[in-house]
């Protein structure tokens, strides 16, 4: 047999070629061929050639697809293709590859004997095992063929020996003296590596040979100009001796076609193929200045005697292997000895991670080591590879690596050596490992990466758009790579529409995608890899992170986490902290979490495919209960000024989380809880308003006790949106008394903007709810409030009428405090109507039942109403001394006065203070 990959897959019998039809049974083949003579797993085979969606009948396919590459290769005994089985499965097939059958082999093979031959000092036969070796590249390997992730490690493996065969062909033709025949190719590779100083330093002595000394410096100026202005750094010792030598016209350098043993060489040589294995670099990479000047300072202490690691981790599709492959090539010329890479799997949806024995033996394999002297055991593979690499200066970058003890038996020992780790996770226990964490990028960053890739014309002619893109795809790398691939592909379509197109959050991860690649599969990796998982910390974590996909918000706090997974902090902590080393979650401050918001629509696409109805119903009403009994009690210490009663009702099963709510013990506590949940609240009421009854009546409830904490700090455009949304629901629902109150909490927006007659109206609507349902402590409040609403337009007659009424409830029921309240308005509307010593007897009345039960605002209210009485009627001193002691009341220390409640009263004082001569520091600063 005979078979080709260096170009289109090609197979040959007995000396006629056989036609391969298209299908997936030639991926099986080309699979094979790139692990000749190893076994590869069935479940590897499989993603191999269905990706992460394999269909139900993949066993059946996949062994259909084997019997017709054994049909094809004639193989019917399986002497060829050779099956594998564990108990009565097949676990695995082996594809034997005789010497010199495929011609890859024998590719690699040719330029090692090229090498050797190099190093020997037989340039001449150097270049014919070169030249033979190039003679066998048709084109770019398995040209015709779908590229699966092993196949495409493959090519990139083969077209890095391309690359390198081309060097040391170059390098040989030199040797012989035949500089201007290698002139154009040299020119047109260092085009390709502009940075590789070895390539420079070549096309520098074949200009210099060939009387072209000039452009000899010239390239060596253009060469510093790069490095200086993309790295920062000097060309290597070795290029600054030949340009020294160069600019000097040392004669030596046409006489000697190899440097003696005691100056440096430009690229010095080992005795064997040296592995230039890195992946292409990206073209679209842009960005990530700080994080590569980390990296290059640590590789800059390189050799100081021991190896150095750098582990860069960070989240799925966060860039870490783009930085990592970056940093190599910038840095690659500087480990002559060879460029290991290899992709390790430890997050590849549908692949097995690679074992350490297996990489070692690829390593191994690719210093010439022969199959069968290569070491079955992990221990011993790696102490034969850390030999074979012992005095040199090798590269090493292990892609995507599942955790320490896939990548501990890996690293060279010397101390020349450098080895760049990326990682979904901190590989804290590596030992000697310098950690990198990569986050999300910078807005200035993702505008300049979808410049890079959809035209900086496009993007500058819509910046709107622009943000909006960013924003949602959150700054990630890939997502912003995906769509600027999108959009590259499609120059009609303008940025905009592709907004539009994201804008629906439920289809966004549809839209972010091109062919196979997706950040939905980037996800799949790491949460799979929990599923997965025996751990059961792991399994705690997989169902944190599908519950977090039920409820909206910004981040969670530890005791909210709690709650929605309905299990004690301590558990809750560790499932949490889990995500926060898979990536999947963010903890920007200690027991806070925060999800990244493509993350979070995964999230709630898993937590709907995986858990049924009912268990998102109960985890939803377990964080808004939560949510409930944390609000309930953080108002309890706000200090509510007089027309804001406190409220009184206990909504039915708010303590009766898996997890109690935290204890709040004060108002500076009650006021940063709410501080910090504020968002979170607005967005889980927004949302459980649209789901089930039973937590719609919760969120509807949750309205409430927020307003108490809204309406204080004048946050009207949220209490609209609170008021409006209860009111919605609660007719929904056919709830009168929340209702009523979200039409309470309505009129305290009409009243923050001055809107009264919309105030009167709500509150009207809401008092013929709370008598036709009975509720008396409602209707007394909307009772108060509409007499304020009545007074402020001036129909102080309706006011006293509504007034007085509502201190007929409050006898009625006892509230000495609403009584309080009562007669402070009434005074206001009495005075209204001119009759200033009713309204003075009223406010004296109002300031001993207030002193009664100690209740300091509403006599400062009271304090202040008769300081305006004594004003009306000229008894300046009289007014002056109230209005000093209402003054002391709003500002003294003892009585926290709400921005709203505050800027009311200094409105008020304002001009009784003008009139009377009194300065402001009387009243203190005016609110913010």
């Amino acid at each position: 047999m005979r078979y080709r990959v260096l170009g289109p897959l090609g197979l040959w019998r007995g000396g006629q070629q056989i036609p391969l039809a298209p299908g997936k049974w030639r991926m099986l083949l080309a699979v094979l061929l790139c692990d000749a003579n190893r076994v590869v797993p069935t479940d590897r085979l499989v993603a191999e050639l269905w990706g992460t969606r394999p269909p139900q009948s993949v066993s059946k396919l996949l062994q259909g697809y084997v019997s017709r590459v054994r049909r094809t290769l004639g193989d019917e005994t399986g002497r060829l293709l050779v099956t594998h089985v564990h108990g009565y499965r097949a676990h695995g097939y082996r594809l034997v590859v005789g010497p010199d059958e495929l011609d890859a082999h024998r590719f690699v093979e040719l330029i090692k004997q090229g090498g050797q031959e190099l190093d020997r000092g037989s340039a001449e036969t150097a270049a014919a095992r070169l030249g033979e070796a190039l003679d066998l590249w048709r084109d770019a390997p398995f040209a015709d063929v779908p590229l699966s992730p092993t196949v495409e490690a493959e090519v990139t493996r083969l077209a890095a020996c391309h690359t390198q065969a081309r060097e040391l062909l170059i390098e040989a033709r030199l040797r012989l003296g035949r500089h201007e025949a290698v002139l154009d190719e040299l020119e047109a590779l260092v085009a390709e590596h502009p940075l590789r100083e070895g390539l420079r330093g070549q096309l520098m002595l074949a200009l210099y040979r060939a009387g072209r000394q000039a452009d000899a410096l010239a390239a060596y100026r253009d060469l510093r100009h790069h490095l200086a202005e993309e790295l920062g750094i000097e060309p290597g010792p070795p290029l600054q001796e030949l340009h020294q030598r160069v600019l000097t016209a040392d004669t030596s350098l046409l006489l000697e076609p190899e440097p003696p043993a005691d100056r440096p060489k430009i690229a010095a040589r080992t005795p064997s193929v040296v592995p230039r294995e890195l992946p292409h670099i990206s073209t679209a990479f842009v960005g990530r200045t700080s994080e590569s000047s980390v990296l290059h300072k640590l590789l800059e202490r390189s050799g100081a005697g021991q190896v150095t690691i750098a582990a860069i981790d960070g989240a799925s599709g966060v860039g870490k292997s783009a930085l990592a492959i970056h940093t190599a090539h910038q840095v690659a010329d500087r480990f002559p000895d060879g460029q290991f890479y290899v992709d390790l799997h430890g997050s590849t949806a549908g692949l097995t991670p690679l074992e350490p024995a297996e990489v070692l033996g690829r390593f191994l394999n690719t210093l010439g080591v022969p199959e069968v002297a290569i070491p079955a055991n992990t221990d011993e593979a790696a102490a034969k590879f850390r030999s074979l690499v012992a005095d040199r200066r090798i590269l090493m970058v292990l892609d995507n690596a599942a955790g320490v003890d896939q990548v501990r038996p890996l690293p060279p020992a010397g101390p020349g050596c450098v080895v760049l780790i990326t990682s979904r996770e901190m590989l804290t226990t590596l030992e000697g490992a310098t950690h990198l964490h990569l986050g999300v990028m910078f807005h200035d960053q993702a505008t300049a990466l979808l410049e890079r890739l959809v035209g900086p014309e496009r993007v500058a002619s819509d910046p709107e758009a622009t943000d909006a893109i960013i924003r949602m795809c959150g700054g990630l790398p890939l997502a912003l790579r995906l769509v600027g691939a999108r959009l590259a592909a499609r120059p009609g379509w303008s940025l905009s529409a592709f907004v539009q197109r994201l804008t629906d959050a439920q289809s966004r991860l549809d839209e972010i995608r091109v062919g196979d690649v997706s950040v939905r599969a980037s996800f799949h990796a790491s949460y799979d890899a929990l599923c997965q998982s025996a751990n059961s910390v792991d399994q705690a974590a997989a169902r944190a992170f599908r519950l977090f996909g039920v409820v909206p918000g910004s981040t969670m706090s530890l005791s909210a986490g709690a709650a929605l997974l309905g299990v004690e902090n301590w558990a809750a902590e560790d499932a949490l902290e889990r995500l926060v080393d898979a990536h999947l979650l963010d903890s920007p401050a200690a027991s806070r979490y925060q999800m990244h918001d493509l993350l979070r629509l995964f999230a709630r696409e898993q937590v709907r495919s995986e858990e049924p109805a009912a268990e998102r119903e109960r985890a939803l009403e377990r964080i808004l209960r939560f949510y409930l009994a944390m609000a309930q009690q953080t108002v309890a210490f706000l200090d509510v000024p007089p027309r804001l009663p406190r409220p009184t009702d206990e909504p039915e099963g708010a303590t009766t989380s898996a997890c109690p709510a935290k204890t709040i013990t004060s108002r500076r506590e009650a006021e940063a809880w709410l501080d910090t949940e504020r968002a979170n609240l607005m967005a889980a009421i927004t949302h459980a308003a649209t789901q089930s009854d039973t937590t719609a009546r919760l969120a509807v409830r949750l309205t409430r006790p927020l307003q108490w904490y809204l309406y204080p700090h004048a946050r009207a455009r949220e209490l609209r949106t609170l008021g409006e949304l209860a009111i919605h629901t609660a007719r929904r629902l056919g709830d009168r008394e929340s209702e009523a109150w979200g039409l309470d909490n309505l009129s305290a927006v009409y009243w923050l903007h001055g809107e009264y007659d919309g105030m009167r109206q709500c509150l009207e609507a809401a008092l013929a709810i709370w008598r036709e349902i009975g509720d008396r402590d409602g209707e007394q409040r909307s009772l108060f409030n509409l007499a304020d609403a009545l007074a402020e337009l001036e129909l102080y007659e309706e006011a006293v009428a509504v007034q007085s009424r509502q201190l007929e409830v409050a006898r009625e029921a006892g509230d000495r405090l609403a009584q309080v309240s009562g007669l402070g308005n009434l005074a206001r509307a009495i005075r209204g109507l001119g009759r200033l010593e009713d309204a003075r007897s009223c406010l004296e009345k109002s300031i001993q039942h207030a002193r009664d039960i100690g209740e300091e605002a509403l006599e400062s209210f009271a304090l202040r109403e008769i300081g305006l009485v004594c004003l009306d009627q000229g008894r300046i001193s009289e007014a002056r001394e109230y209005l000093r002691r209402a003054a002391a009341a709003v500002v003294g220390e003892s009585l926290t006065v709400y921005v709203s409640w505050r800027g009311h009263a200094w409105s008020a004082f304002f001009p009784a203070c003008l009139s009377l001569r009194m300065g402001p520091e009387a009243l203190g600063p005016p609110p913010v």
